[in-house]
């Protein structure tokens, strides 16, 4: 991914006016170019609205294939509007600059929650998680009923439910942040046959055997991010694609119960989200939501909003007062932040909605899906036949993760914004991990063994040197 250069981003442009817009402090590129804060200046209004604006790469307007899911991206987003859906206000064109104009939601992903309570040995309460899936299968309910200005369903599948794009706001709301990826009957250029969307951990069998995929395969993904939270045990998100993949079409799930006391029902309801077939399951996110519910009432009651809230404000503490700072920056209201923050800082303090619409994909040859049979062997190493055959060993498909924007890959290292919102997440934590079930500690750090090794070593040399002068 493009990055700005190092003497831009030591100093912030300054408000700079965009259509209907100000854009008050860049916070870097992302994989589609300029990430802006910003403010809509609503007519009537002295303080505007806060918003998240990002600005185009010059380049992709030029793509067609990009200009083709741009437009049609736009006509499916601008119809969702849900408490528990993260807004997409606009998507347009400034002087032949294109732009998509975003929610600005004060909070952080569920992923970085997550990781920073397991950081400090907390954990969720079951009823905060019941709490969290609820909401998530409300905003999906609502999104797979949208229809199109006839009133004709839209079959509106997400595709990309991860603890990545659901956001929790210091409020206690909680968000499901991108529908970038989703597949609905409004898109006329469909994703390339060689790309399967979505995160590959918490990808329906269906999807990841390149079927086509309805309304349950968002209920089989909250139902992962649920059995994460309550087994309370992070995914592996690195490690061999091609096994990872394997197992996300043939995936062999245990009891949430297993790794920490729950009641039975949390259990079943969880496991039949999970079920591997389509109809095994809820038949929608509304009757999952519903089942959520009950759950709660019974086992959590009066667990609400305000009891999220109070963990995000523990948990946050400190980046929650600089962020309402620099919101009050954006809006024009209180006081300017305790002290300027340096553009190369603002990342830290970015929004969720900054990384919409850039999605991690399985990019993979466009006829293989791996067998649930047949031993998966390393892609890197060619499969050897029997030298008897005198034939050329055959080389395993190449798979790989990339990162997308409106199913266009974006080329080069993930960006200083990508990875200062992201590398508090689930992709840092155990990434290494091969297992099929998910690992309860993260593996060192490789900066972490290089401490210990230098250490080590000084004292080494300490006492050779107290020997040899003694």
């Amino acid at each position: 991914m493009d990055r700005a250069p190092e003497t831009e981003e030591a100093s912030s442009p300054g408000p700079i006016p965009f259509g209907p817009y100000t854009l008050v402090r860049r916070i870097g590129y992302g994989g589609m170019g300029e990430v802006f804060l910003a403010r809509e200046e609503l007519q009537g209004e002295a303080s505007g609205r806060a918003c998240v604006v990002k600005k185009v790469l010059p380049g992709l307007a030029g793509n067609a294939n990009f200009l083709a899911r741009f437009r049609d991206e736009a006509r499916v987003v601008l119809r969702l509007s849900h408490p528990n859906i993260a807004r997409v206000w606009a998507m347009g064109e400034v002087s032949g600059a294109l732009y998509l104009a975003m929610e600005y939601v004060a909070g952080k992903t569920l992923n970085r929650l997550a990781w920073r309570l397991r950081n400090r040995g907390k954990s969720l309460s079951v009823g905060l998680v019941l709490l969290i899936g609820e909401r998530m299968c409300e905003g999906l309910a609502y999104a797979h009923d949208a229809t199109d200005e006839q009133g004709l369903p839209l079959h509106l599948v997400h595709r990309d439910l991860s603890p990545a794009n659901v956001c929790i706001s210091y409020a206690g709301e909680v968000k499901i942040i991108d529908f970038g990826a989703a597949q609905s009957t409004l898109k006329q250029a469909q994703t390339a046959p060689s790309v399967v969307m979505g995160s590959i951990s918490y990808m329906a069998p269906e999807q990841a055997r390149k079927r086509r995929v309805d309304r349950r395969a968002d209920v089989y993904a909250t139902g992962v991010v649920l059995w994460e939270l309550l087994a309370w045990r992070p995914l592996a998100q690195k490690g061999d694609v091609t096994e990872r993949w394997k197992r996300a079409a043939y995936p062999q799930w245990e009891p949430p119960g297993q790794h920490r006391p729950l009641p039975p029902e949390v259990d079943e309801a969880v496991m039949k989200a999970l079920a591997v077939e389509p109809e095994a399951r809820f038949p929608d996110a509304a009757a999952f939501g519903a089942a959520l519910r009950q759950l709660r009432e019974k086992y959590a009651p009066g667990v609400g909003e305000a009891d999220l809230a109070r963990v995000m404000g523990e948990a946050f503490a400190k980046e929650k007062v600089v962020e309402d700072g620099v919101l009050a920056e954006l809006l024009r209201q209180g006081p300017p932040p305790q002290r300027p923050i340096p553009e190369r800082e603002m990342p830290a303090f970015a929004p969720p909605t900054a990384l919409a619409f850039e999605h991690r994909a399985l990019d993979a040859p466009a006829g293989f899906v791996p067998s649930g049979e047949v031993a998966i062997v390393e892609e890197s190493k060619p499969q050897a036949r029997p030298e008897a055959t005198g034939a050329p060993p055959v080389p395993t498909p190449h798979s790989r993760e990339v990162r997308v924007a409106f199913d266009v890959e974006q080329p080069g290292e993930e960006s200083g914004l990508v990875r200062a919102i992201i590398e508090e997440g689930g992709e840092a934590e155990g990434g290494e991990a091969k297992a099929s079930a998910p690992t309860g500690t993260s593996s060192p750090s490789a900066r972490g063994w290089l401490a210990v090794g230098l250490f080590l070593a000084a004292l080494a040399v300490g006492f050779l040197l107290v020997w040899l002068l003694g």
